[in-house]
């Protein structure tokens, strides 16, 4: 009698980096059936990809917070390897902006801070829990569950603090400073991507625009921040302090910690005892996307946002040329530190 697979794949979403992301479906006894995200590493014969494609698995295999989204197996499927992901029933961040922009009219601005509130919470989980920095915080990889709960996803590209890289890694768009200037993260390098997305979230305009890669990263190193309020009037000034404080251009001005963020978000939040909470958010998004709040008896379709970021780019380099300049800081800013020993990154 033939063995029956573990898990189905049912449709192919995307591709990006080292792998593919799949739509599939755990199978078990009774016709039990459960929806999952498989990804698959793309090139399985090629030692250095299975390397990194092991490692990015052992990031994930340690988290498990209710604000990230979970690995929940690590195994072959049709006899390649693949990393089983929760599947995630409901919209990105990317989604919930898009719908504000057909509908002509901003987010609420406590659901957003609460929004990001919950970023911090995942973020500060994976820093105490394995000092890893996500580096990928974007609207594609913040998503919002059905009830209303907050998960980051796709560690693909994490690293431990501190780490230097030999090559730009990420979203342009979203990019801290010294990511550009001295190819290193640390946590409150993912609080600056933060504070981009949390400014794209209170004006429905990116932070960092640009027609080319090279321009929007001369927009992260040079350009103006400008004032959110340019865009939206109603934003309180304790929530333009926490924006400025995010977006402080120098790592040391920026909060210490995601935990330190998240607590100036929840004080702005909950300091005249009641504020916006899983619930809120559910019934916002179920005002906000009307037709598709109540599941259908087919299994639902999987944000394409899940795929990983755009390929490495060392097999896809930025052109950097027209900045050349501005990544070469003042001597009187030279780090004279040893760096940090190279590690291999995930796609």
């Amino acid at each position: 009698m033939p063995t029956r697979q573990k898990y189905t794949i049912v449709e192919e979403l995307g591709a990006g980096g080292m792998g593919r992301v799949y739509k599939g479906i755990l199978v078990g006894q009774a016709g039990f059936q459960r929806p999952i995200v498989v990804k698959k590493l793309r090139d399985g014969q090629e030692p250095a990809h299975v390397k990194l494609f092991v490692d990015e698995a052992a990031r994930y295999a340690v988290l498990d917070h209710d604000n990230i989204g979970r690995m929940f197996d690590f195994e072959r499927v049709s006899g390649e390897l693949c990393i089983i992901l929760e599947w995630i029933d409901g919209w990105s961040l990317v989604e919930f902006l898009e719908r504000h922009r057909e509908l002509k009219r901003l987010p609420d601005v406590d659901l957003s801070v609460f929004i990001v509130s919950r970023v911090c919470r995942a973020l500060q989980y994976v820093f105490e829990r394995a000092a890893i920095v996500h580096r990928d915080v974007s609207p594609s990889n913040i998503m919002m569950t059905r009830e209303g709960t907050v998960k980051l996803i796709d560690f693909g590209i994490a690293t431990r603090s501190g780490t230097k890289d030999s090559s730009l890694t990420g979203k342009p768009a979203y990019m801290a400073p010294e990511m550009v200037l001295d190819l290193r993260a640390d946590s409150r390098s993912d609080l600056f991507s933060l504070g981009a997305v949390f400014f794209e979230m209170l004006t429905l305009e990116r932070l960092f625009k640009g027609q080319t890669p090279a321009e929007i990263l001369e927009q992260v190193l040079s350009g103006r921040v400008p004032s959110p309020r340019e865009q939206n009037s109603a934003i309180p000034e304790s929530v333009m302090a926490i924006l400025r404080k995010a977006l402080q251009r120098d790592p040391a001005q920026r909060f210490s910690s995601a935990g330190e963020m998240g607590q100036a978000c929840e004080h702005h939040l909950y300091d005249e005892g009641y504020g916006p909470t899983n619930l809120a958010l559910k019934r916002y998004l179920s005002t906000l996307f009307p037709a598709e709040a109540h599941h259908s008896e087919e299994m639902p379709s999987l944000s394409a946002d899940l795929i990983p970021v755009e390929e490495p780019v060392k097999e896809n380099p930025l052109d950097l040329t027209p900045i050349a300049p501005l990544l070469r800081p003042p001597a009187s800013q030279a780090s004279t530190a040893a760096p940090a020993p190279r590690r291999n990154r995930g796609g």
